[in-house]
């Protein structure tokens, strides 16, 4: 199977051509200046050269207050883009992958949102990413449409602008102390176990769309008192709302999403958040030791 990534050097980009690679996939990783998924007059082209069976998009514009403010930015990468793709690659009889957001939902049902669940965005964001998921669906039959949330992964530490884990461990180490967001909740999810995810679901032909995060759910306050937690740091958390931040755009309060298709197949291979957590700060030789069962006891406390 030959698979071409766009937007190959970002968060989740750089963590799918790893974990692709490593299962021996012939792989092609596309950063934003070797194909910007916006020139449309060029996809086709570019993308024939690498005859794909599956392009795998992790291109996105996703600053969410900026994309309250620039609109029409947003629209062309989370959607019109979007189109454009599908249409290459009807052309190459190739299938998609393409990664959205909890952000297409405004966090007001009181329960962990299912795939048949209709969107409710509450954001330009979460508009755009609507759209893409309409265009993608209507020229596109071959694809899969990947809802996640809270993503953090281990190339967000080395470009752009990093990830909440390290920002929580960067600020914890220099001031001792925090504020962090309470009042907005969702399952905080790791890059690299969704880019093993997405392998064995490509490896399919169930077409459609999946929601695929960490079991669990923490709010923002919760989540980094575990970053400090598991990383053995002495840092006051203090926990804020959402509405004492200089946010521009709405978020949606409660976006936690169930894997409920995945589970349905038999394919959820998600991780409880802890677990996951905790993994991600070994590779970042952050953990101090811990007793052998403390992975197993933290999966038990937080499984769904």
């Amino acid at each position: 199977m030959r698979l071409v990534i766009l937007g190959g050097n970002g968060q989740l980009g750089s963590d799918l051509a790893e974990v692709l690679r490593s299962a021996r996939e012939s792989v092609v990783s596309l950063s934003r200046s070797e194909l910007d998924i916006t020139q449309s007059s060029v996809l086709l082209e570019k993308l024939s050269h690498h005859h794909p069976d599956v392009i795998l998009n992790c291109s996105v514009y996703h600053p969410v207050d900026e994309c309250e403010n620039d609109p029409e930015r947003s629209f062309a990468v989370n959607a019109t883009a979007v189109r454009a793709l599908a249409l290459a690659a009807k052309d190459l009889q190739a299938a998609v992958v393409h990664f959205s957001s909890d952000y297409v939902f405004d966090g007001e049902l009181g329960r962990p949102y299912k795939e048949e669940d209709t969107p409710t965005p509450v954001s330009v964001f979460g508009v755009s990413k609507v759209a893409g998921e309409q265009l993608l669906r209507a020229v596109l039959p071959r694809h899969f449409i990947v809802r996640t949330s809270g993503l953090y992964g281990l190339a967000g530490s080395r470009v752009k602008r990093g990830n909440f884990v390290e920002t929580m461990l960067r600020l914890g180490r220099q001031n001792g102390q925090v504020r962090v967001v309470n009042d907005i909740r969702m399952a905080q999810t790791s890059t690299r176990n969704l880019a093993r995810q997405v392998l064995a679901l490509i490896h399919t032909k169930h077409y459609g769309t999946y929601h695929a995060s960490d079991h669990g759910d923490y709010s923002w306050f919760e989540f980094a008192k575990k970053i400090y937690q598991y990383s053995a740091l002495e840092v006051e958390v203090t926990p804020v709302s959402w509405r004492e931040m200089p946010f521009v755009a709405p978020r949606p309060r409660y976006s936690v999403l169930e894997n409920c298709r995945l589970k349905a197949l038999g394919m959820d291979q998600m991780q409880p958040i802890d677990v996951a957590l905790q993994a991600y700060l070994k590779s970042k030789d952050v953990v101090p030791a811990m007793q052998g069962s403390s992975l197993s006891k933290a999966a038990d406390s937080r499984a769904l």
